[in-house]
């Protein structure tokens, strides 16, 4: 018959596209219609028998007429189905390597408490130990020395012994007068043991373990508790209202000009009018403070706790590490001119340093701080400018003179793209991004905030007419737990908003 025959390998390598086009009902007729009722092809005879009370059935040659909207069609579903693959993909695999780096990270908190713990408990052993030793060793001490003056009158005692049991062979005059020496030595002996003797006490060690030493191993049953919480959507942010959460002071400051979160539960901020550091918690407590010993500006978190300040006067960038609220300086980058702001992008680190005659230079650092290259661009000024990226997308740098916004793909040989320019924008000086990638710019002079979309299109004021914000600097957006919070600097506070209904 017609069907086709070929060979088995050849049918297991090809691509091509092959349709059965014989009735399975009867195997000798060819399938000639098509019956929209029951979405299914069939041979005249089916047709005749099974489909004959259908509303629509329609040879196959006539619907292949009309088959060139129908694919273009279901290309446009199938294309918009493989990006919808590829997105739910890459989220999926994102958030299987966020559950692995988050698994890591407890592991590492775990291994940190333990070490803690276990140093704490040495620690106070060892000063235990010591006090013990030296609490016997003192007593010790003062036995011994009851000891020593036993044993004097002991061995005194038996020289006079002595002499008595061998008193006839001394001359009577010579024992006379020992006599009359050892009865006055012997009744100083007396007086002086029974003093020894009063005054004498046994001692013990009267030792009281703390009771939470002694119930610690029982004191808890678990080390923790595990389990999965479902992590709720992100709001697009684009049409909700900005509340403001918290004003929070920062004692001894005046000009903040950064802000930055560390691990989801350390803010970081600096000022350059006392040219201090300052870690803050979340309701404001001063943690800790660094003296700098530049004017700092751009602030960045890297990752555990690790962060980068730009400085200027002198130029260079400070890469700090926090441990139990302390902060050490761990690697200086030195710039060679001012550096102004600073931003990171996966393992790298961007900052932006000050160029003569105008533009902007971009320098690029690994996060051991090692130099790897840099960008140049004609427009803008890098002197009080703002930068900001995120994995995949381009770099944003503010122009604080020239009142605008501009977009720069570092990946791309090419010039930088405006986004936007004056009206609202009035020396713009920090600019952020949120998880969703929209944009956020703080604007110094117009004491405002404008958002804009991850395109680059202006979006609204979110914040304006705010008696609370005068001249704001810094800037960021963030997710920690389930909330998107903003935080911005202006003057000496850090004003945190929640994005709310």
């Amino acid at each position: 018959m017609d069907h086709k025959v070929c060979n088995i390998e050849e049918r297991e390598q090809t691509d091509k596209l092959e349709v059965d086009l014989f009735c399975k009902q009867h195997a000798s007729k060819r399938l000639e219609v098509y019956c929209f009722d029951h979405e299914e092809p069939c041979c005249l005879m089916c047709a005749t028998v099974s489909h004959r009370k259908c509303d629509k059935v329609s040879s196959l040659e006539d619907c292949s007429q009309s088959l060139g909207a129908d694919v273009t069609r279901m290309l446009v579903k199938l294309e918009e189905l493989q990006k919808t693959c590829v997105s739910e993909i890459e989220r999926v695999a994102d958030d299987k390597k966020s559950l692995k780096d988050e698994s890591a990270e407890i592991q590492k908190r775990v291994k940190t408490i333990m070490e803690e713990i276990i140093k704490a408990l040495k620690d106070k052993k060892k000063s235990f130990l010591e006090n013990l030793k030296k609490t016997e060793e003192n007593e010790s001490v003062r036995l011994q020395g009851m000891l020593d003056e036993f044993l004097t009158v002991q061995k005194t005692t038996e020289d006079n012994i002595n002499i008595l049991k061998n008193s006839d062979e001394f001359p009577k005059v010579t024992l006379f007068l020992e006599m009359k020496q050892m009865e006055k030595r012997v009744s100083e002996i007396h007086t002086h043991t029974n003093k020894l003797a009063k005054s004498y006490h046994t001692s013990v060690l009267d030792v009281r373990i703390d009771d939470t030493v002694k119930t610690f191993h029982s004191s808890f049953k678990t080390f923790g508790e595990i389990k999965i919480r479902e992590k709720k959507p992100l709001r697009d942010n684009l049409s909700t209202k900005i509340v403001l959460e918290r004003s929070l002071v920062v004692e001894g400051s005046s000009c903040l000009t950064d802000v930055d979160i560390l691990d989801d539960d350390i803010i970081v901020t600096t000022c350059q009018i006392t040219k201090t550091l300052y870690l803050l918690d979340m309701t404001g407590k001063l943690l800790s403070s660094f003296k700098l010993k530049g004017t700092p500006w751009g602030i960045a978190a890297i990752q555990n706790k690790t962060f980068c300040v730009a400085l200027r006067s002198p130029g260079i960038a400070i890469i700090f590490k926090v441990k139990d609220f302390s902060i050490t300086v761990w690697k200086e980058l030195n710039t060679s001119s001012n550096s102004w702001d600073i931003c990171t992008e996966k393992q790298k680190i961007i900052l932006s340093i000050e160029k003569q005659g105008g533009g902007q230079v971009f320098r690029f650092y690994d996060l051991e701080g090692n130099s790897c290259g840099e960008r140049k661009v004609i427009v803008g000024r890098s002197t009080t400018g703002a930068i900001n990226t995120a994995p995949g997308e381009p770099l944003l740098f503010t122009h604080h003179g020239g009142h605008s916004l501009f977009s720069l793909d570092l990946n791309v040989a090419g010039s930088a793209t405006k986004l936007h320019e004056g009206g609202n924008m009035k020396y713009p000086i920090g600019v952020t991004r949120d998880p969703n990638g929209n944009i956020y710019v703080a604007c110094f002079s117009s004491n405002n905030v404008l958002q804009f979309n991850k395109k680059g299109n202006f979006i609204r004021e979110i914040i304006h007419t705010d008696p609370a914000v005068q001249n704001p600097y810094g800037i960021r957006v963030k997710r920690l737990g389930d909330d998107i919070k903003l935080m911005l600097t202006t003057c000496g506070k850090v004003l945190v908003y929640r994005f709310g209904d």
